[in-house]
């Protein structure tokens, strides 16, 4: 448990209560101060209020032609539909140009800040174009002009300019791929509605749009006019002032604005009281807000954090933040005791279960074993009978290499390529008995061969198979397939076990598949009901073996493995 050390404390409720208080105060006086306040805004203010809406502007029409340009990219990244254009089949070409029509009209559609996109092939001079009611029927031969004069031009990509097509002035940009322009226009009234955009008062802001010469492209003030030289200065002409200018795409542009002078009466002392008052309330708001964040906010966000990564499964986590309020650090105590009390009861609710599915998993693995040794005493007593003592030598080597793989360990998993090597020697062992009457065969995919299944698994389902099933005179296959599938929600290894000899019994159907208690069936296999209360608490999972009967004959073992083991005992 983490030590604190024990600092003076503080009521969160008082200091807050207190706090509130002197702020109120402090409200009540500005207040007064700001009824006898009649100072209008000072040309400082005016100032920088010119460039809080140029920076709004600038931040529009920046934004405006950027996503112009991505519309550009996303046009120009249809390369093989801009080549069907130049296609000598008018076919493909017809086809190109109502593929890149619908393309060019979405991109209108969903830019609003431009008046159109156009594409023309400078061999067949075919033209497409998506315009807004900015461009009229009229300028259609002076932009196509404009575009087959850029067609004649060796560049690849023009950059933003700005142009006078015909009575139409607008910024305008374009690419040459190939022998194809595309291009997108943004007219005067387009940017003019950037501009003016959200201005309200009683001061009417003028803008204007100049190019990289200081030229003006477009004016929210009919006085100036396109191509007219600004100075970008703030000389007073007429009855205006200009105030001030900025860049748009690094200098390319500039944005400036005008407005209407007036005179401001600034030496009223009122002014410096009211914003020495709000400095002090700005300052006591800032100390108080500091303060609620460590004392409140910042152990809270702790102790959320805790909570979180608690419910993660980490018990072993602490809250360790210190403040000075009584409160917060009381709750962080009855937090960590909480904590503490919590973990203590887990681990001993852990050690009895581990302490039960020991017990209960040592028990199952003597029943388990012995039906193992049953089998091949049996084989061996029926090879002396017969007097095939060669085989009965040859058998005991074949068995003393499974008994060792056997006792190797005790109940835990290996891999699959282990336990079926291991498997592959028990039926050679069978083989002495049963002679030709059995072929098995196993699909084992390469990546399975590393997963790892619990020991001698396998062997309890074969063995039931030679202890139910095969007869010397009869021929049986045995089919063992292995697979990865989704069961339970989780990646698993699927074995499927075929035989073509007898039929599960229902009893052990129901047993086995319907989560049947009790002793195992008298007319049952070897162990399964052991196999199935093995995997149960080695992965902690019911429904992981289904045996099924087969139309003609034969029958089907089902054993899923999950990935992780829940539960193993190993014998030291």
């Amino acid at each position: 448990m983490s030590v604190y050390v024990q600092k003076r404390t503080i009521k969160l409720n008082r200091f807050l209560t207190s706090a509130l208080l002197i702020l109120l105060v402090i409200l009540i006086l500005l207040s007064g101060f700001f009824g006898s306040y009649g100072v209008s805004v000072s040309q400082r203010r005016e100032r920088e209020s010119m460039d809080y809406i140029l920076n709004m502007y600038n931040r529009n029409l920046s934004g405006a032609l950027e996503k112009i340009e991505g519309d550009l990219q996303d046009i120009l990244a249809s390369q093989s539909t801009l080549q069907m254009l130049l296609d000598r089949s008018s076919l493909r070409r017809w086809q190109g140009s109502y593929s890149l029509s619908s393309l060019l009209t979405e991109k209108r559609s969903s830019t609003s800040d431009v008046d159109g996109y156009a594409v023309m092939d400078s061999v067949y001079e075919g033209f497409i174009l998506a315009r807004s009611s900015n461009i009229s029927y009229k300028d259609l031969g002076e932009i196509k002009k404009c575009l087959k004069g850029m067609a004649q031009q060796d560049i690849r990509s023009s950059g933003w300019i700005s142009a006078q097509i015909g009575e139409l002035g607008c910024l305008l940009k374009y690419y040459n791929y190939g022998g194809v322009i595309i291009a997108a226009f943004m007219t005067e009234q387009k940017i003019q509605e950037v501009l003016s955009h959200g201005q309200s008062g009683d001061h009417v802001v003028d803008f204007y749009v100049a190019d990289s010469g200081k030229r003006i492209i477009c004016s929210s003030n009919q006085e100036w006019k396109y191509g007219e030289e600004l100075l970008f200065d703030e000389k007073p002409f007429g009855p205006k002032i200009l105030l001030r200018a900025q860049e748009v795409l690094g200098g390319v542009y500039y944005v400036g604005g005008s407005i209407e002078r007036e005179n401001f009466f600034v030496e009223n002392p009122y002014f410096f009281m009211i914003l020495g008052l709000l400095l002090v309330s700005l300052v006591y708001l800032i100390v108080i807000l500091r303060f609620v964040n460590r004392e409140v906010l910042r152990p809270v966000k702790i102790l959320s954090d805790i909570s979180v990564k608690i419910c993660q499964g980490n018990m072993t986590i602490r809250p360790g933040y210190a403040c000075k309020n009584k409160e917060m650090s009381e709750l962080r105590e009855a937090y960590v005791t909480m904590l503490d009390t919590i973990m203590e009861l887990k681990v001993q609710e852990y050690e009895r279960i581990i302490q039960v599915k020991d017990s209960e998993l040592k028990y199952m693995h003597m029943q388990l074993k012995p039906h193992f040794f049953l089998n091949a005493l049996s084989t061996i007593n029926s090879m002396a009978y017969q007097n095939e003592n060669e085989d009965i030598h040859q058998f005991i080597r074949a068995f003393s290499k499974t008994i060792r793989y056997m006792f190797s360990v005790g109940l835990h998993t290996v891999s699959l390529a282990e336990e079926i090597q291991s498997l592959e020697e028990y039926l050679e062992m069978q083989r002495f008995l049963y002679k030709n009457s059995f072929y098995y065969y196993f699909d084992i995919p390469e990546e399975a061969k590393s997963y790892m299944i619990p020991q001698m698994i396998l062997h309890t389902f074969i063995e039931n198979i030679f202890k139910h099933v095969m007869d010397i005179n009869s021929f049986v296959t045995i089919f063992m397939r292995c697979c990865f599938e989704k069961h339970n929600g989780q990646e698993m290894l699927k074995i499927e076990i075929h035989n073509s000899g007898k039929y599960f019994k229902e009893d052990i159907l129901r047993q086995i598949n319907e989560d049947g208690e009790g002793k195992e069936s008298e007319s049952g296999g070897i162990g399964l009901s052991h196999i199935k209360e093995i995997l149960t608490i080695l992965y902690g999972q019911s429904h992981l073996l289904l045996l099924e009967n087969e139309e003609p004959e034969g029958t089907k073992v089902t054993v899923w493995i999950p990935g992780e083991v829940q539960n193993e005992v190993i014998d030291s």
